[in-house]
């Protein structure tokens, strides 16, 4: 009996190691920082995740120790004024990637610790439903940028609207409309 107990056990504990080897760890691609001008104190990351699991992937949180705070935003424009809302989570479909770029999912860093500077990078935690992942996000000069589709007018202006959401922030006691 004793020996058909530990094949049992035996025969559970190898399906069980089969299902997790055979799990598929979500994706992060495309990292990247764009050196924020002199003296700003905000800056956004921006990558692509995906997800190659058979369960909805839901990231929850992102942390880091560049900024004060390290928060999940989304873009939106309401009644023609473009805004940044916080994110609680962002779910990513199975088979599926969500992209983190301008003028959509990024994630905001306020309250910059140290200057980001080209050929650097940065360390960000993505606290998700699969558990952290720790990125490495290369920071990019304005130039470096240009070629992953980046425009040199929109970055200007994203940079600009940065500067000016992080400002408003400070004043307001870090208020933000949530999900």
């Amino acid at each position: 009996m004793n020996i058909l107990k530990t094949l049992s056990l035996a025969v559970v504990l190898s399906a069980g190691m089969a299902a997790t080897a055979s799990a598929e760890l979500p994706l992060v691609s495309d990292a990247r920082v764009i050196q924020p001008p002199p003296g700003a104190n905000v800056a956004a990351a921006y990558f692509t995740v995906k997800n190659p699991g058979t369960e909805p992937l839901i990231i929850t949180d992102a942390s880091g120790d560049i900024a004060k705070k390290v928060e999940v935003h989304l873009s939106l424009v309401e009644n023609d004024v473009a805004k940044m809302q916080k994110q609680e989570s962002v779910t990513v479909a199975p088979g599926a990637s969500v992209k983190f770029t301008h003028g959509s999912y990024h994630v905001m860093l306020m309250g910059l610790n140290e200057k980001l500077l080209a050929g650097n990078s940065i360390d960000l935690k993505l606290n998700t439903s699969a558990g952290d992942i720790d990125i490495s996000v290369p920071i990019l000069s304005l130039d470096q940028a240009t070629p992953m589709g980046d425009m040199k007018h929109e970055m200007g202006e994203t940079m600009k609207h940065d500067m000016k959401h992080s400002a408003d922030d400070m004043e307001d006691g870090m208020k933000h409309d949530t999900k």
